[in-house]
């Protein structure tokens, strides 16, 4: 497997963090301006396209009308503590409803993808207002569970019985982003993209998609929010305290928690020697609990 190559490096006090284009902060930096809207929108629709290839009686349609994106920028720096974090990107098409999509670099989270992509199903479609309400995911690693070994799949509400179609036409559509960049085509090279495997494609429209968001990533880097929230977070090794939970046992559960609790520890009192104002840190610790609580809170409810 090739490796992957950072866009470039955010500079932190205690050194160069380098930036991949996946990075959540960096994926909900770029697509909040409307000027990248469109590199979204095409970007969505390659995949879209591809999936429609491998099955052409798909009921999901391409992004063709007007379009207003939302992302979870706000929520990730800590400046709305008080809404529960969300998936990355809401697109909404004012032909074909929503479709919200989520660049996701991990297999391992918690809770599950599998449970994850239910619970934002169900919150997507109680707000669509009868329009469809499509969830994308991208994943830069295969989660076997749903993918089934395929490129791509896509799941939707079907009678058992008749099988007929629920008359809701919104699914989970999952994209193996590492299968598919070894495909010699142009959603192989846009997901090679995403991945950081090959920063300068040769796909005419995927240069355009790559140009802008390297130009992105040159406003990323100088904006003091972003260093900010890198200073706070600086991802914190919750990756390694996910997958504990996930594939350990009892024991290796309640070491991940633990784990998890010491490094959010040794991080606020690295805040507090280093001189960070008490208030920043509590926006800090709350956008945490917003992040993780409000998604438990949504999965009882």
């Amino acid at each position: 497997m090739k490796t992957p190559t950072p866009l470039g490096y955010v500079e932190l006090a205690d050194g160069s963090l380098p930036i991949f284009p996946m990075n959540d902060i960096f994926i909900n930096f770029t697509f909040q301006h409307i000027n990248n809207w469109e590199a979204l929108r095409v970007a969505i629709n390659i995949f879209i396209e591809r999936f429609q290839k491998e099955k052409p009686d798909t009921l999901l349609g391409t992004i063709n009308g007007e379009i207003d994106v939302k992302t979870q920028f706000k929520q990730l720096i800590g400046k709305n503590t008080k809404t529960a974090r969300d998936q990355d990107v809401k697109l909404t098409d004012t032909k074909k409803g929503s479709y919200f999509i989520e660049f996701q670099n991990s297999a391992y989270t918690d809770p599950p993808i599998p449970d994850r992509s239910v619970v934002y199903f169900g919150l997507g479609i109680s707000h669509a207002k009868g329009k469809p309400a499509n969830q994308i995911w991208l994943l830069a690693e295969a989660v076997p569970s749903v993918l089934h070994n395929k490129l791509f799949t896509r799941y939707i509400l079907k009678d058992e019985v008749t099988g007929n179609n629920h008359p809701d036409h919104s699914g989970i559509m999952f994209a193996d982003l590492e299968k598919l960049s070894e495909e010699n085509s142009q959603a192989g090279e846009l997901a090679a993209l995403f991945l950081g495997k090959s920063l300068d494609p040769q796909d005419e429209t995927v240069k355009k998609i790559a140009a802008a968001i390297k130009a992105s990533f040159q406003e990323f880097k100088e904006d003091k929010e972003v260093v900010e929230m890198f200073t706070f977070r600086e991802r914190w090794e919750r990756d390694a305290a996910a997958r504990a939970r996930v594939e350990g046992r009892g024991e290796g559960r309640t070491e991940g928690r633990t784990e998890g609790v010491l490094n959010t520890a040794d991080r606020v009192l690295d805040l507090l020697k280093n001189g960070v104002a008490p208030t920043e840190i509590e926006a800090f610790l709350l956008s945490m609990k917003n992040e993780y609580g409000g998604k438990k809170e949504a999965a009882l409810s």
